[in-house]
């Protein structure tokens, strides 16, 4: 009975100052969908990364020589595996859904009368046959065959040579053996990456290709890619272990090892984050504050006539409590509701933006994620109560003689 008199009292307040309460409403509602699309953009943007990372640029996991990873003065040839031996783990690990080879090396790309270095990647396209999905082919098609004289070439190193698909480019580069060879290859496609640095250096070309531009049969590192890209890390100890085994050379990274963009990115975005939401909560809590200590101004005598008839100063800071977690359920309510209805707005209005270091633009997306809400209603609720238990503590310091006096 007593719980229901306070809550029809709250509630009376509430309504009594409409405008306070609804400024405080909005308050909250505000900082939760700030905090919400923020998270979820900042979701979105590190999913991206983490699927160019794990499922084009590295694959879920590689194995190299140590020899791959620091190089010395060892020879090319020392660096090199064989794929056929990484290729038993898959018996031991059932959950191993491809195994492929790559091998990478620096050569002269030459179109018309133009000629750079370019980075050579030879990536078998039998097996990441997802590698043609995870790319955006400006131009041209992709590789006709596996076995096939053809390239597919960096937007940004297509126009420093002067080439375009269907277009023939010489490359000349050393073997394994320090032998200078050359070959004519067809542009199959001009493709792009979304970003600068790898656009204005990368060649895709088929592994065969590549094997023979080097004269040899080993490749550079395996690309292992399982069932899910969460095994990587789980697995990645008994896989390290399995790698040692077979070569004692052999050493695993995973793609969170290897992509220090998704690093970089995560950090970056991980201390934004703290000072945005740092900021949001700060001028949540000082309009707050204001808020409540308005309205202590103008009950004073309120105050002072409830305390003269008995109330204790914990039942008068529980009163002010009860109001504030009243206005928090219409805020979080608002707030979560207003938060889905802002994230389908921006997706319909389609922003297109450039980023520095992306070669494409880029369309700004928001995930709406249960754990951000949950997150962003623990922290604006929290800070409403501590708001507002601050002012009202302060206000049962007062003389009930002098709260009274309010009254006259």
């Amino acid at each position: 009975m007593i719980n229901t008199l306070k809550f029809k009292i709250a509630l009376r307040n509430i309504l009594r100052h409409r405008l306070r309460s609804l400024l405080s409403v909005i308050i909250i509602a505000g900082s939760i969908i700030s905090i919400v699309v923020f998270r979820g953009f900042t979701q979105y943007s590190l999913g991206t990364v983490k699927k160019i990372a794990s499922e084009n640029q590295y694959g879920h996991l590689q194995i190299a020589k140590e020899k791959y990873w620091r190089p010395g003065s060892e020879s090319r040839l020392e660096r090199l595996i064989n794929l056929e031996d990484v290729k038993v783990l898959r018996n031991k690990f059932p959950s191993i859904e491809k195994i492929s080879g790559r091998l990478s090396f620096y050569g002269l790309a030459s179109g018309s009368d133009v000629s750079v270095t370019g980075q050579f990647v030879g990536i078998d396209i039998d097996i990441e046959d997802q590698f043609s999905k995870s790319m955006k082919i400006l131009s041209g098609n992709y590789f006709s065959s596996s076995d096939s004289d053809e390239v597919l070439i960096g937007n940004l190193i297509a126009q420093q040579i002067n080439v375009k698909a269907g277009d023939t480019i010489t490359v000349l580069n050393s073997t394994v053996d320090g032998v200078t060879n050359a070959l004519d290859l067809k542009v199959s496609g001009v493709i792009t990456a979304g970003i600068d640095e790898v656009d204005a250096r990368i060649i895709y070309l088929p592994l065969k290709t590549a094997q023979s531009l080097l004269d040899t049969t080993l490749v550079d590192l395996a690309v292992i890619k399982f069932n899910d890209v969460k095994l990587a890390d789980t697995l990645f100890s008994e896989m390290a272990m399995e790698a040692k085994n077979i070569n004692s050379e052999l050493k695993p990274y995973t793609w969170r090892d290897l992509s220090l963009v998704f690093k970089q990115t995560k950090n970056f975005y991980k201390v934004q984050n703290a000072i945005v939401e740092s900021i949001i909560l700060m001028l949540m809590f000082l309009g707050i504050v204001n808020s409540v200590s308005m309205t202590i101004i103008e009950r004073t005598g309120e105050i002072g006539t409830l305390r003269s008839l008995g109330e204790t100063k914990r039942g008068i800071i529980s009163q002010f409590i009860l109001e504030s977690l009243i206005i928090s359920v219409f805020g979080v309510i608002a707030g979560i509701l207003l938060s889905y209805a802002t994230i389908q707005f921006v997706h319909w209005l389609n922003i297109i933006t450039d980023i520095p270091g992306a070669s494409t633009p880029f369309q700004i997306k928001v995930v709406f994620m249960y754990y951000a809400v949950i997150y962003a209603v623990a922290l604006t609720v929290t800070t409403t109560l501590i708001a507002t238990f601050i002012p009202a503590l302060h206000s049962t310091k007062m003389t009930v003689v002098d709260a009274l006096r309010k009254n006259i």
